[in-house]
């Protein structure tokens, strides 16, 4: 079925935590009608009404099937993505996805399956560290060549939510991943940075700190990773950290070291010991969360405008994701099937 270039891009919201960005980005839009919030929650539906001035619904299913609709986030739980995703493809209808894609191989395979079949269905992730302003600035410090031959980067990702997953629903789900949920913010980053695609992986976990809790999945998960050119990379999912919310990041180069920690930007250009690293200053914007949907609509209304996160980048992330996930039960180097 072929889309018309429509003057507003019909949306709805599946899910009303993270969605309540999503919404908010589709109401400010221009390009953009928003028809339709899903929440399985009713309890807020007068609010939402309000607030948006649309429609809500508790039906998943009714939303994505209503032809008017042209564009569907999916915000819900992440056990309900892929059926989701691939309901949408079914019905023609563009796809903004919060990570993960899914939770499985087979899973994943079904969806590239069913994208084939649909090539003019256009999906994207939101993978929102592509649109912080600090790993702007380390994306444009590499590709000025200020780095050189990138050869090792360390990643990060430390959750400090703990409550979360102890009391939230990630620890009521049939199956967590923290790789999935978290680590795949740096995987997409690692990707982005190199222009590269991870080769193999193996990965190491333990749940120290949620042992005695009703979560009962790897809190902490490590993986090494080996690029096809031969650059290693480490990847760390940390959601028990006694620490706030934050990313640290490390990469090394011919010509100089970055250290990201606690929004601090270091960059050392020498090895002597009396010669202090240059502290990188950035501007911070504010309102970044929502920049990546952004640049996915402008997509949808015009190809040419290409998104900060593409399709095929999306699964590519989710594949590494899983081969981590398959390690961890292997216990052995893992190959990324793409």
């Amino acid at each position: 079925m072929k889309k018309k270039n429509l003057k507003k891009i019909n949306t709805a919201v599946i899910g009303m935590g993270i969605g309540n960005v999503h919404a908010e980005t589709y109401k400010k839009n221009n390009d953009c009608n928003l028809v339709y919030l899903c929440d399985l929650n009713n309890k807020q539906k007068k609010l939402y009404e309000k607030k948006f001035n649309c429609t809500f619904s508790s039906n998943a299913k009714s939303v994505i099937s209503d032809k008017n609709i042209d564009l569907v986030s999916i915000a819900s739980y992440d056990n309900y993505h892929f059926s989701q995703i691939l309901s949408a493809i079914k019905n023609n209808k563009h796809i903004f996805v919060e990570k993960p894609l899914c939770q499985t191989h087979p899973e994943l395979k079904k969806i590239k399956k069913a994208l084939k079949r649909k090539k003019n269905i256009k999906l994207s992730s939101n993978l929102v560290l592509r649109a912080h302003p600090i790993f702007i600035k380390i994306f444009k410090m590499i590709k000025k060549n200020l780095i050189g031959k990138i050869y090792h980067i360390e990643g990060e990702y430390n959750y400090g939510r703990l409550y979360k997953i102890t009391h939230g629903w990630r620890g009521r789900l049939p199956f967590y991943s923290v790789t999935q949920g978290g680590g795949i913010h740096i995987i997409d980053l690692i990707h982005w940075y190199l222009n590269l695609k991870i080769k193999k992986v193996i990965a190491v976990d333990n749940k120290f700190i949620t042992n005695k809790t009703k979560f009962v999945f790897p809190d902490t998960v490590t993986a090494l990773a080996k690029f096809i050119n031969g650059i290693t990379a480490k990847i760390t999912s940390n959601f028990s950290c006694v620490t706030p919310h934050h990313h640290s990041l490390s990469i090394y180069g011919s010509k100089g070291t970055l250290f990201l920690s606690h929004k601090n930007l270091l960059f050392y250009e020498s090895r002597k010991k009396n010669i202090k690293p240059k502290k990188i200053n950035f501007k911070f914007e504010k309102n970044y969360k929502g920049k990546i949907l952004e640049s996915f609509v402008s997509h949808i209304k015009n190809k040419s405008n290409k998104p900060m996160v593409k399709k095929q980048d999306a699964l590519d992330a989710m594949s590494v994701c899983l081969a981590i996930d398959k390690s961890l039960k292997t216990k052995k180097w893992e190959r990324v099937n793409y």
